[in-house]
C-alpha cells in the first residue's frame, strides 16, 4: 500500500485519453530511484493488449547529477474482443506521449525503441527509414513524438544502444535544463527545420510537422524566431 501511495507513476491510474482510461502496472527493480512499469488502455473497463507502453521510470539519482528518465517500447496498435485500435488515427499516440512527459524533469529524457522483435509497426519502421535518410530526428514519427513530451532540446540515436549490447535501437530525447537551455535551443531547432524546409527534402508530412514545430518553439515568452 505505501508503494502504490507513494510512487510518482500511480498518478497515470484512471487518467483519462480521450474515451480510454489508462492503468498502470509497476514493479520494483534492484535500482530503488527505477521500477518497470507497463501502461494499458480500458474502455468500458475491458482492456486492450498490448500495453501501450512498456518500460523503465527513474526518478534519477541527484548525488550523481543524474535526471530523472523513461526507456521503453511503444506499441501504436492494440486490440480487444475484435476491435482493432491504432493510436496515431484517434490522436491518442500524442497525448499519451504528453502524460509520460509530464514524469520527466528539466533536464531529464525519454529514450524509446525504435526497431522491435516484437510488435514492430509503421512508427518504428518510418522512424528508422526517415533517419536512415538523414531526415532530423524530430520529424520523425517517434521523434515528433518526443517532442510532444517535452523532449526536443537534444536528440540520440543509439544505432548500436551501449555497444550494441542493450536491446534495439532507440531515439532518445532530453527536455531543456531551464528556461534559458530551452530558448536558446528552440533558436537553433527552428533555424534547422527552416533550413531543411528550403532544401525540400523532406516530404509534405514532415514538412507540416516541421511547421508545427515552428509555431509551437515560436511562441515562446519572450522569444524571437527570427534573431
Amino acid at each position: 500500500m505505501i508503494e502504490r501511495s507513494q510512487h510518482i507513476l500511480y498518478i497515470l491510474e484512471g487518467k483519462q485519453l480521450n474515451e480510454y482510461k489508462i492503468h498502470v502496472e509497476v514493479k520494483k527493480r534492484h535500482y530503488f530511484e527505477q521500477r518497470y512499469f507497463k501502461l494499458y488502455l480500458l474502455k468500458n473497463e475491458k482492456i486492450f493488449n498490448p500495453p501501450v507502453f512498456v518500460g523503465i521510470y527513474s526518478s534519477g539519482r541527484a548525488s550523481l547529477g543524474i535526471k530523472g528518465w523513461i526507456d521503453g517500447d511503444y506499441n501504436e496498435n492494440i486490440s480487444s474482443n475484435g476491435l482493432n485500435v491504432n493510436l496515431a488515427e484517434y490522436g491518442l499516440d500524442i497525448k499519451l506521449f504528453k502524460t509520460l512527459g509530464n514524469l520527466i524533469p528539466r533536464g531529464g529524457s525519454m529514450m524509446v525503441s525504435y526497431s522491435m522483435i516484437y510488435g514492430e509497426s509503421n512508427v518504428h519502421i518510418e522512424t528508422m527509414k526517415a533517419l536512415a535518410r538523414g531526415i532530423p530526428s524530430i520529424l520523425t514519427p517517434l521523434g515528433y513524438l518526443l517532442f510532444h513530451a517535452g523532449c526536443w532540446a537534444y536528440f540520440r540515436d543509439w544505432y548500436y544502444p551501449e555497444g550494441g549490447n542493450e536491446g534495439p535501437k532507440k531515439l532518445q530525447g532530453f527536455k531543456p535544463i531551464n528556461c534559458d537551455d530551452a530558448m536558446m535551443k528552440a533558436k537553433e531547432v527552428i533555424r534547422m527545420l527552416k533550413e531543411f524546409i528550403k532544401k525540400g527534402i523532406i516530404d509534405d508530412k514532415q514538412e507540416e510537422k516541421a511547421k508545427d514545430i515552428i509555431d509551437t518553439l515560436s511562441s515562446y515568452a519572450h522569444f524571437n524566431a527570427n534573431p
